[in-house]
């Protein structure tokens, strides 16, 4: 009896404070938008799919080599190779980065014309999500939901500057946080101008896309011709041997390395730098003070 009195004491103290805290209600908060780490913006990135599938390749082939030969660094190397390889090979992620330029530039001229059809920033911004290219679909509806939510403007155009991650996106996310600030008048022209230039970079991109192909079908030949010579070397039980021991398997790693340190470098001759990018969310001062539509 005694035990069945405390709880309902608890019971009922409780329910005070429920009808204490309900009837004065929450102060609503004012909405922040906190900016994504860098793990959130591997997930949401639209390569980690294809990251995590050559990932999970990689391990299985790893483990695969070491059953079948027990050797540990061609294991090691089969599975960093399994990872890092295909990339080198394909020209999908640079055309994925043009198309994805292509729809950013068009986007911001559509933004440009529905702020000159007398709507706000924020409301411009919002609508926007309806008429955003397939490419960037995703990024600007999420904004466009920050901003319907009533989240702070220029922390949402930081958040979406970071998910698209990009210094030509970058430069489109500066432009509007500005605007956002000043809410002065240029925001179109700087918009039309900007979509002008992301146009030219993307036909310069392409041109050197098309010039760059050559140089993947040769490391394509390169790589299958050291896969084929390796399978073949280490089928034969007389040049196999010798790697079985731990001299071996240390030369096997310098030969690896060399092979890895080759594949690098051609690949940094494959790659276009775009810059690097210079809005970022993790600073507490302003990236763009200063600056001027």
């Amino acid at each position: 009896m005694t035990m069945l009195a405390a709880l309902a004491g608890l019971c009922a103290a409780g329910a005070v404070f429920a009808i204490v805290a309900g009837l004065r209600g929450t102060e609503p908060a004012e909405r922040q938008v906190r900016p994504p780490t860098r793990l959130q913006t591997l997930i949401r990135s639209s390569a980690w799919p294809g990251r995590r599938n050559r990932l999970l390749a990689g391990g299985v082939s790893a483990l695969a080599v070491f059953l079948l030969s027990s050797w540990p660094v061609a294991a090691l190397a089969m599975g960093v190779g399994v990872y890092t390889v295909p990339p080198m090979l394909s020209g999908r992620a640079p055309q994925r980065r043009i198309a994805r330029l292509e729809a950013l530039a068009q986007w911001s001229r559509r933004l440009a014309e529905m702020m000159g059809a007398s709507r706000g920033l924020e409301q411009a911004l919002a609508d926007s999500a309806r008429i955003a290219p397939e490419a960037i679909s995703a990024p600007v509806t999420v904004l466009a939901e920050r901003l319907n939510n009533h989240a702070n403007t220029e922390q949402a155009l930081r958040a979406f500057a970071e998910e698209l991650d990009d210094s030509i996106a970058d430069l489109i996310a500066c432009a509007l946080v500005l605007a956002a600030r000043r809410r002065g008048p240029g925001t179109r022209e700087a918009l039309s101008l900007l979509a002008d230039a992301v146009e030219h970079e993307v036909l310069v991109r392409r041109d050197v896309e098309a010039e760059r192909a050559g140089l993947r079908t040769t490391l394509i030949v390169i790589v299958a011709s050291v896969v084929a010579l390796s399978v073949l070397f280490a089928s034969s039980q007389t040049f196999a041997a010798p790697y079985g021991t731990a001299l071996g398997q240390a030369v096997l790693a310098v030969v690896a390395a060399i092979y890895g340190a080759g594949l690098w470098w051609m690949r940094r001759l494959a790659v276009l730098s775009t810059g690097a990018r210079f809005l970022h969310t993790d600073r507490h001062t302003p990236a763009v003070q200063g600056a001027e539509l």
